[in-house]
């Protein structure tokens, strides 16, 4: 049995696909909320006023009320 290098090439890539599956599975399980880069979410009412917000890997997590009126920023806000 002869193996091409793009054979190879393929069984590595899938080997580390699913060991990042793995990895990010992992982490998941452990604790979403602080898995990934800290990012925040501004909410919005009808006239624009900011009235919540909710933080994502900043250690607080946030403040008001969740609107479909929202804007996503990387970081801590607060």
């Amino acid at each position: 049995m002869v193996v091409s290098m793009r054979s190879l090439k393929y069984a590595m890539l899938g080997a580390c696909l699913v060991a990042g599956l793995g990895v990010a599975a992992a982490a998941g399980a452990e604790d979403e909320a602080n898995c990934c880069y800290p990012g925040s979410v501004i909410y919005y009412d009808e006239a624009g006023a900011v009235v919540g917000v909710r933080m994502y890997g900043c250690g607080d997590p946030g403040w008001g009320v969740v609107t479909p009126r929202s804007r996503a920023v990387n970081g801590c806000i607060m």
